[in-house]
Formats: structure tokens, sequence, C-alpha cells
């Protein structure tokens, strides 16, 4: 008996179930080549959900630079405070995600 990974939840399960207990997928039909069409699939979803976020957190960023570009709020008033988070939040996240999809593309 040995401890697999399910190919739909990626949760760990033993290799004699016939049914994964997490997420109810039939593992016992898989054969391997579909096991790794199962894990390649959900990898590049992962990699597009990641990918989405960095482009949020792009237009973040840039809607908080602009604004303070082109409406040139007063130092220190709450405009001023919330175009300055919006292009720290903006940037950490972008950053934060262009990491961890760094990390996605280096494990294959």
């Amino acid at each position: 008996m040995a401890i697999v990974r399910c190919p739909s939840c990626n949760k760990s399960i033993s290799d004699k179930h016939q049914q994964c207990p997490h997420c109810e997928n039939n593992v016992a039909e898989l054969d391997g080549e579909q096991r790794q069409q199962l894990a390649r699939e959900k990898r590049i979803q992962k990699q597009q959900m990641f990918m989405n976020y960095s482009f949020f957190a792009l237009f973040i960023f840039l809607g908080g630079f602009f604004s303070l570009y082109f409406l040139h709020p007063e130092p220190e008033t709450p405009q001023w405070y919330a175009c300055t988070a919006a292009i720290a939040i903006g940037c950490i996240w972008y950053l934060i995600n262009r990491v961890i999809l760094v990390t996605l593309k280096k494990k294959k």
C-alpha cells in the first residue's frame, strides 16, 4: 500500500482507494498517462489563476499611480493616502504573484 496524490484535488490518498474520499473522483479507472494529464491541467489552471491575480494587482498599482499623477491630491489627505496605498498594495501583490508563478513553472 502506497500513498499517492489524487489527480483532481491533489490530496494524499491510498493507492488502494477506488474513489478519492476528499473529492469523490474515481481514481481506480485512471492509468498513469491520464493522471499526468489531469495533474498538468490542474497546474495550468493554477498558473492562469495567478496570472489573472497579477494582472489585477498591476491594474490596482497603475490606477493608484495615475490617480496620484493626474489628480494631484494634496499630501496627507485621504485621497493621497488612498493613492499611495493602492500603489503599495498593487506593487507588493504583483511581486508576490510573480514569485509564485516562477515557482510553479519550475516545478513541472
